[in-house]
């Protein structure tokens, strides 16, 4: 039987007609059973079987491209009958016109499928960096931060908050990070630009080495409402601190303030929602001695917790396993994360501890990274550097990837514009062709993004 002729019908109703890809976005959805459906069994009762409702994506031309969701319908139609529902309808798909259809199956096979209706994806920006000061008070072993050859200083206050402006009029709805090197909490005016930002409609997400959290600047932060916060204690013990942070600050004043933070965090809860971040070597990931010192930090966090909030945490007796492949997270309370994240050595290297990480920065010869590549930041980041100009890349320490210039440009020009329109066709080709890219180790599945 073909679709046309089914007893079902299925049809959207007022599908979206623009979307930002990678997101999620509701769709209503009506299927309908014709009263003279042979197939139905006696007494009108819901058809035998089940059915399964699917979403498909295709290319403005017809081709298919994926499928975007599968899911069993929530109920039996009996004949006559119609009903509705609502699913969330996660649009993998970057920059584009598409065709949208949906199908019903069922043990037969497709019982119904829909007239496609049309869908433009366009890209959001992700991950929004605006590096408001590039200068920073650690030399942290494993990172650029300690031989960078960029003029360390402030971004001009009125250049950010036009970077931001822009952002909120192209409908920017991730939290902005301030950073990309340095610490921003050395910006002056940090405080103003949370302010000013939050009247644009925007968030603001702070990463920090937590050297800042003095009685004073902890309350301002709170005052402020700081959305999301990363905490880089990276080196919890004080041998790891000593060694790896290049800084004159007591490792026991360090810890006092990072504590001091955290409590507030457990008392008033979130905003910011925040993460510990800790590091860890991703060479040693099932390594007994590693997973006995994730046990202790977590142990050290948990009872921090406890002792300021009361709250009732298990103890860290069972191994964490930590994630080879990314972020592991572990919740302590509402609004306060640990993070283990491995070391890397800022696309150079993306697999090697602190002492590796050292090493590239000291230019010790690496085995050449081949040309063959894909990359997905130029379709998900844009930083702008202190000076304004922006780069594709938020491992792009020196600024090398030049996509434009904030002074002289929007940020939707620079989004759109010609060089990182550049950078995207040589992905598409699977080739790095600027030689930032071409050295770097970073590397993504094409077919996750683009499986055609």
């Amino acid at each position: 039987m073909t679709p046309n002729a089914a007893p079902l019908s299925i049809q959207p109703i007022d599908p979206p007609k623009r979307v930002f890809g990678f997101e999620s976005v509701p769709l209503r959805v009506r299927v309908a059973r014709k009263r003279e459906d042979a197939s139905a069994p006696s007494g009108n009762a819901p058809a035998a079987g089940p059915l399964k409702g699917a979403i498909d994506l295709y290319t403005s031309e017809g081709a298919f491209y994926r499928r975007l969701l599968e899911i069993p319908l929530p109920k039996g139609i009996a004949p006559g009958a119609e009903q509705e529902f609502e699913t969330p309808m996660y649009v993998r798909a970057f920059e584009g016109a598409y065709d949208v259809k949906i199908k019903l199956f069922n043990d037969a096979g497709v019982a119904a499928e829909s007239a496609p209706f049309p869908l433009r994806v366009r890209n959001t920006i992700f991950d929004a960096f605006v590096e408001l000061v590039n200068a920073c008070n650690f030399r942290c072993t494993f990172c650029p931060q300690t031989d960078l050859q960029r003029k360390q200083k402030p971004m001009e206050f009125d250049l950010a908050m036009k970077i931001v402006r822009e952002l909120a009029e192209m409908e920017h709805h991730y939290p902005i990070r301030v950073h990309l090197m340095g610490e921003p909490l050395l910006y002056p005016r940090f405080f103003d630009f949370v302010e000013q930002t939050h009247a644009l409609g925007q968030r603001v997400l702070l990463a920090t080495n937590g050297s800042r959290f003095q009685r004073d600047r902890v309350q301002k932060i709170f005052d402020s409402r700081l959305d999301e916060m990363v905490i880089s204690l990276n080196t919890p013990e004080r041998e790891a601190y000593d060694a790896q942070r290049g800084t004159d600050m007591p490792y026991e004043t360090y810890m006092e303030g990072i504590e001091h933070m955290v409590a507030g965090i457990v008392r008033r809860g979130p905003p910011p929602a925040t993460r510990v971040n800790v590091l860890y070597d991703l060479a040693k990931v099932n390594d007994p001695a590693e997973l006995e010192r994730v046990r202790v930090i977590i142990q050290y966090w948990v009872d921090v917790v406890r002792r300021v909030g009361g709250a009732v945490l298990p103890d860290a007796a069972d191994v964490v396993t930590l994630d080879p492949t990314g972020t592991t997270l572990l919740k302590l309370c509402e609004g306060l994360e640990l993070q283990w994240t491995p070391y890397h050595g800022w696309g150079v290297n993306a697999t090697g501890g602190a002492g590796e990480a050292s090493a590239i920065r000291n230019h010790v010869p690496l085995a050449p990274v081949s040309r063959e590549a894909f990359c997905s930041f130029p379709w998900r980041q844009l930083a702008f550097l202190v000076d304004g100009n922006a780069t594709a890349c938020c491992v792009d320490a020196e600024g090398e990837i030049v996509l434009g210039n904030a002074y002289k440009q929007r940020v939707d020009e620079i989004w759109n514009g010609t060089e990182l329109t550049k950078l995207r066709a040589g992905f598409m080709q699977s080739r790095a062709f600027h030689p930032v890219c071409i050295k770097c180790h970073i590397r993504h599945d094409k077919k996750e993004f683009f499986p055609n």
